[in-house]
């Protein structure tokens, strides 16, 4: 099985939330995880982001990013560099199909293109947009709020 976990999801393997517990036990049954670009990206944003809000300490921020860090240097997260000219008209046409129904957002529809476009067959997520795009297009889904 190839999974694709979103950014909300992978989240909750650095910083303790709510269903933490639900996301590890998912993703825990596979070796390595593919990280691209926009999931560093939102995942490291959402360190700041909590450490901003003051629901977190910069020493957990700080811990939760070495923690990724470890998992890239051990193989649990792999960086994966996607064709992103592929996944944008991928997303147009997620856009062009579903929004209208789920009211996707963009990012949402960027998620689920990367999944299609990189043959997962599992797609983990958080939001309840992605899931009803994701659904739409033959993943299976799982929704770890």
């Amino acid at each position: 099985m190839k999974p694709y976990a979103d950014s909300g999801v992978l989240v909750k393997l650095y910083i303790r939330e709510r269903n933490s517990s639900e996301a590890i036990s998912a993703l825990g049954q596979f070796k390595s995880l593919n990280l691209n670009q926009l999931q560093e990206l939102e995942i490291r944003n959402t360190f700041h982001a909590l450490e901003g809000r003051k629901l977190i300490s910069s020493l957990q921020r700080a811990a939760s990013e070495h923690e990724l860090e470890v998992d890239l240097i051990k193989g649990r997260r792999q960086r994966n560099l996607p064709d992103w000219r592929l996944a944008f008209k991928e997303a147009m046409n997620l856009s062009q199909l579903y929004t209208a129904d789920t009211l996707a957002r963009s990012l949402d529809l960027l998620h689920v293109a990367v999944a299609v476009i990189s043959n997962s067959d599992l797609f983990l997520t958080g939001n309840k947009r992605q899931y009803a795009v994701a659904q739409k297009t033959g993943l299976q889904v799982r929704l770890i709020e």
